[in-house]
């Protein structure tokens, strides 16, 4: 079965396509996600499709992610557009496309893989629930108790380069995000279903972005992503409250320690979960990339050897303050399969399987587990 990149020629035909598999209206893809999906947004050379008698019966893409992690610049390779249609399912035609990608993004030099899905059909690729949020539920009970005043909030208007400028720049000082160029935030904030906000104080600047869409409680919303002046936020929230009758709003962030004092103080809970799925594409390049974050304490004179098997088998090391991270097999082996190996590394809290040497559990619990975010309007 040969698998080929679509071609441009093949837009219109892609798109029906993917609505048929969906089961989404008419050009529902551009309209949702116009960052990457509209015509002019469109990279076929990361679209992979399989064809019969010239029609596309089966397809899948790699969307590259150039994010912060923790500080540290990392690449991914998000999939998404995950499809086959309805009338060829069984022939195995998704399994034959997702191993096509994994070689492509071998060959790409990707450390990681990023998916949103259900486990049991991905579990079988290598892929499982990784990554942390920490979610924030703030509602008008916290805001009226700790009486925030009303920052009187604006529309941003796509025309107005200034103020997405300042956008980008609040945007830049978070450890964890998706870089954007100034043309991408215009591109991201073209997404039908979210308004975006922004107060001015003086030198202060902040914004919220926020989810028109309604899921559970009407007046619950998400808030896709925020930045700048923390204090400014609360006055925001309760701005936008009084002005559309909203009740609470959601928030996500990567850790408590990314969590503003005066959000957290707010807050009516919060929990912890996962909402991505990663798989591993090269160990060695992935523990090298998240070994430059400051938080990274690998203990002094210990060894520690990261084995999935019957693939890649890795060492790392500290000695006079030197980390080295190598490939082979060296002292304290931990040997574990592809998805228990991001249950170790990408955990939402520390897991160790069953029968690890006490050493062994405290040299991990020193350095793991690592975090992996992608902001909400990030995710494809």
């Amino acid at each position: 079965m040969r698998i080929v990149r679509a071609r441009p020629s093949e837009y219109d035909r892609i798109q029906r396509f993917l609505e048929d598999v969906y089961g989404h209206g008419f050009n529902y893809f551009p309209s949702a996600y116009p960052s990457v999906w509209e015509r002019e947004n469109t990279d076929f050379r990361n679209i992979f499709v399989i064809r019969e008698d010239k029609k596309i019966v089966s397809l899948v893409r790699i969307f590259p992610l150039n994010t912060v992690q923790g500080g540290v610049d990392v690449d991914l390779a998000g999939i998404g557009a995950v499809s086959t249609l309805y009338s060829h399912r069984g022939k195995g035609y998704m399994g034959l496309l997702l191993q096509h990608t994994f070689e492509e993004m071998k060959k790409r030099n990707f450390p990681l893989s990023i998916l949103g899905g259900d486990r049991h059909r991905y579990n079988n690729f290598g892929y499982e629930d990784g990554g942390r949020v920490l979610e924030l539920n703030v509602r008008s009970r916290g805001l009226q108790k700790y009486r925030v005043r009303s920052v009187s909030a604006k529309r941003y208007a796509p025309s107005d380069k200034n103020v997405l400028r300042k956008i980008m720049s609040a945007s830049e000082k978070q450890n964890y995000r998706k870089k954007r160029t100034l043309q991408d935030f215009e591109e991201v904030y073209k997404k039908q279903g979210i308004g975006v906000y922004y107060a001015e104080e003086g030198m202060r600047f902040a914004f919220v972005v926020v989810s028109a869409t309604e899921s559970g409680d009407p007046g619950i919303k998400k808030i896709m992503e925020l930045g700048g002046n923390a204090e400014l936020i609360p006055g925001i929230l309760q701005h936008l409250m009084e002005r559309f009758g909203f009740t609470g709003f959601d928030i996500i962030f990567p850790d408590i320690r990314d969590v503003p004092h005066c959000l957290l103080a707010i807050a009516s809970s919060w929990n912890i979960r996962s909402e991505l799925m990663i798989k591993i594409i090269n160990l060695k390049e992935t523990l090298e990339l998240f070994s430059r974050q400051k938080d990274f304490l690998f203990p002094e004179n210990e060894e520690l050897t990261l084995t999935i098997k019957d693939k890649e088998s890795v060492v790392i090391s500290k000695k006079g303050g030197i980390l080295k991270i190598i490939c082979g097999k060296g002292k304290n082996e931990v040997a574990l399969t592809e998805i228990e190996m991001v249950r170790l590394l990408f955990g939402t809290s520390l897991w160790v399987p069953e029968g690890i040497d006490r050493n062994v559990i405290q040299i991990v619990k020193q350095f793991l587990p690592l975090n992996i975010y992608l902001p909400r309007l990030d995710m494809i």
